[in-house]
């Protein structure tokens, strides 16, 4: 793709990022002009999330844990010593992945690229490195703040051939559907079979720990959904059953695998068929969705995190004294839903509302055949009627009226501030009119009045009766 290979990636990064942290977080921030790559003493997290459609590939942005309080404290306006767990860290991480992948997800496609992001995840530990697999364009960028390195990581690549428009809605999201779905048989069956016809391994169904040991070395699949379903699917081996499964896959022996690259690309591979089917299954329930290209995260003493999700299932199966354990997070997309709703109630009273609006249209534009309550007969007209009687037909039509004080713009850390007492400021001047609206359209201007201790407003300017008939539209 050629878009891709001309478009400005640092420029997008550096800007989002320079704002980010002058609005939301209060810190200088330069981009680092040094070679040398950064390093991380101790603990540290990385919150990612991946791009699916025309564009696909991931984000990940990286800080160390103590830097990591520094900012959580200073986007929530405490100190750091009063930050009480993780949860607030990684909220805070995961909105400035969020802000900064929504940026560069818009440029993506303001530039022709359209893609979908998905919900970000969390990862945090001492000794790990996160690789998504296969990509056409990767790059690093270092951030420096107060002394702090912040390091984004982009890798990137055009769409399969077999993507599907992220865009596309098929039919109205079904909660209960979702709920009931059975994801052991969309996903475990999966994995069994898998292991039976590629490895001829027989897989065991077994409880899973409830602690998973962190201090030895593992590899984690991921693939990343978004569209009307967001969340993501990880398949966790340890280091030695992954180098198994690499041996049996490529039909060689332990000691003729010559690097973690063939391991990471058969585990990725295995991701990729069981959240393939996994995506089908939501599909075929009325969930579209696509799947981002499978990530790879290897080391140990590190734990992977999905947060804010609607359901979590986690199943663990044995080949002998190895185990490979897939966690599924997953939640239905809130503006997705909310857009199904919203298309629900339209067809429920597409009767009425379509009556409505040939009422107004024909008192708008004038027209002699209005539809008539009378008359069950799609050719029937009201002739001869004059406009106020037209106007009958709409009078009982409910309006929305409001008045708008004012609008004010603030920094987040302004708006966490704000306290019982407090004064906000807005852009009108003392004594300037009030915009008064009818169904959100501007029809008049007022001034504040006060009678039998009410407040009200007297009208000042006001639209004709015809144009306020004609915002209604």
């Amino acid at each position: 793709m050629e878009a891709l290979k001309k478009f400005d990636i640092k420029s997008s990064i550096a800007e989002s990022t320079n704002e980010l942290f002058e609005t939301m977080l209060s810190m200088d921030v330069e981009l680092s002009a040094s070679e040398e790559p950064p390093f991380f003493e101790g603990e540290r997290i990385t919150g990612s999330l991946s791009f699916a459609g025309k564009l696909m590939g991931s984000i990940a942005i990286t800080v160390s844990d103590e830097f990591s309080k520094e900012m959580t404290a200073s986007m929530l306006g405490m100190e750091p010593d009063e930050i009480e767990g993780e949860d607030e860290i990684n909220d805070v991480i995961l909105e400035i992945c969020n802000i900064i992948g929504g940026n560069l997800k818009s440029n993506f496609n303001d530039a022709g690229m359209d893609c979908v992001i998905s919900t970000p995840s969390i990862t945090i530990g001492l000794d790990f490195n996160i690789e998504s697999m296969n990509m056409e364009r990767s790059e690093s960028y270092t951030f420096i703040s107060q002394g702090n390195t912040i390091v984004i990581e982009i890798a990137l690549k055009p769409e399969d051939e077999s993507s599907i428009d992220p865009t596309k809605q098929l039919s109205s999201i079904d909660i209960e559907k979702f709920g009931t779905m059975d994801i052991i048989s969309s996903t475990g069956d999966k994995v069994i079979e898998f292991f039976d016809a590629m490895l001829s391994m027989d897989l065991e169904l077994i409880d899973t720990p409830e602690n998973e040991p962190l201090d030895i070395p593992k590899h984690v699949g991921t693939i990343n959904f978004a569209g009307d379903v967001n969340g993501s699917l990880n398949v966790k081996v340890n280091g030695q059953f992954a180098h198994v499964i690499t041996a049996n896959m490529l039909g060689i022996s332990l000691d003729e695998i010559e690097n973690e690259d063939d391991v990471k690309d058969v585990i990725g591979e295995m991701t990729n068929i069981i959240a393939g089917n996994l995506k089908t299954a939501f599909c075929d329930s009325g969930l579209h969705c696509v799947i981002s290209p499978p990530s790879i995260t290897a080391g140990k003493n590190f734990k992977i995190s999905v947060l804010n999700m609607d359901r979590y299932e986690r199943f663990t199966f044995k080949f002998e004294h190895h185990e490979i354990t897939v966690e599924v997070c997953v939640k239905i997309d809130e503006a997705a839903l909310k857009k199904s709703q919203e298309e629900a109630e339209k067809i429920s009273s597409i009767a009425a509302a379509d009556d409505q609006q040939k009422s107004i249209d024909a008192l708008v534009s004038g027209d002699s055949k209005t539809p008539s309550s009378k008359d069950q007969d799609d050719t029937s007209s009201v002739d001869d009627v004059d406009d106020e009687k037209k106007l009958d037909l709409v009078l009982d039509i409910p309006v929305e009226l409001t008045v708008e004080l004012g609008k004010s713009k603030i920094k987040i850390k302004d708006f966490l501030a704000l306290s019982q007492g407090s004064s906000i400021t807005f852009s009108n001047l003392e004594g300037e009119p009030l915009d008064i609206l009818a169904n959100n359209k501007l029809i008049a201007k007022g001034e504040v009045v006060v009678e039998n201790q009410k407040y009200g407003i007297r009208i000042t300017e006001l639209l004709s009766r015809m144009d306020r008939i004609k915002n209604l539209k």
